[in-house]
């Protein structure tokens, strides 16, 4: 499985794409970095534990490149590490209109996966659950 790491532009929170290769996860990093986003890594992501959550870390054999299909690796602005706020699973399907988030630990530390299919969440609304979280259901 590959993994695309980004972070919102006005805070340290990220997300994290799993799926495995051909699942649209740069292109999908793509128009978010267009949105003003900030690439932590494409394709390779370095995950450890600190005081205060989980941070995903650039591997440095991929810093500041991202794929694009079709036209090859892209040179691109990124940031050394973040942290995790979120994981979007592509491989998992949701049909309901509001998804079921599934609270996972890793290395210790609680995180949120979303499931990102069938209907792959779009760039703008990833940016607004980093920058705002989800909204309190009456």
């Amino acid at each position: 499985m590959s993994y695309d790491a980004w972070k919102n532009y006005s805070n340290d929170d990220a997300a994290l794409l799993l799926h495995p290769s051909g699942a649209g996860k740069s292109s999908l990093a793509i128009e978010m970095l267009a949105l003003g986003a900030e690439l932590v890594s494409d394709d390779r992501v370095w995950l450890r534990a600190s005081q205060n959550g989980l941070r995903l870390q650039v591997a440095n054999s991929v810093a500041g490149r991202i794929e694009a299909r079709g036209l090859g690796l892209l040179s691109c602005a990124y940031t050394p590490e973040a942290s995790l706020k979120f994981c979007i699973d592509l491989s998992q399907t949701c049909y309901r209109r509001l998804p079921f988030v599934q609270e996972v630990t890793r290395l210790g530390h609680r995180v949120s996966v979303i499931p990102g299919g069938p209907e792959v969440p779009r760039a703008a609304a990833l940016l607004l659950l980093l920058e705002n979280g989800f909204a309190a259901y009456d």
